[in-house]
């Protein structure tokens, strides 16, 4: 009898082990990543409008200094990229008041080349910060990047 109540103990140890002792493969949700995340593209488009003005005064300036200041307006917009949707830095763009003037965006968008040898980042000012609804602004160019750090 108490042969099979082992064998019976056994059984049921094994069976529940089986059943509930495998660990699956999960993977955790990780909202600090997330949300960090689109705190810094929403504090990107922050620090970019709210900083836009001294950002463009200072590459001006710095420009000046080096003897490659440029006689056409200039702007400092928030730099967006067409794949993640979101605020990625700030470049300062150049060109005629008139077509400055309607510039809301430089529109960033990636590829490679050659095996993946090359990375290729286009840099278009746009007319709009919605990347669904990107207009090219003709006769506007990038003359600075601007990296934010967080």
């Amino acid at each position: 009898m108490q042969k099979k109540m082992k064998q019976a103990i056994s059984a049921v140890l094994v069976g529940t082990l089986l059943t509930f002792g495998t660990v699956a493969n999960t993977q955790a949700f990780d909202l600090g990543r997330v949300l960090g995340g689109v705190l810094k593209v929403g504090g990107i488009g922050y620090v970019v409008d709210r900083y836009s003005d001294q950002l463009n005064n200072f590459i001006n300036k710095l420009m000046r200094e080096n003897d490659v200041e440029a006689s056409y307006a200039t702007k400092v917009v928030p730099i967006i990229s067409v794949g993640d949707k979101g605020y990625i830095g700030a470049a300062q763009v150049i060109g005629p008041q008139a077509a400055v003037d309607e510039v809301e965006a430089v529109a960033q968008v990636e590829g490679s080349f050659n095996d993946k040898l090359f990375r290729i980042r286009g840099l278009v000012p746009v007319d709009s910060k919605n990347p669904t609804r990107l207009n090219r602004v003709s006769g506007v160019g990038v003359s600075a990047i601007i990296d934010v750090r967080f």
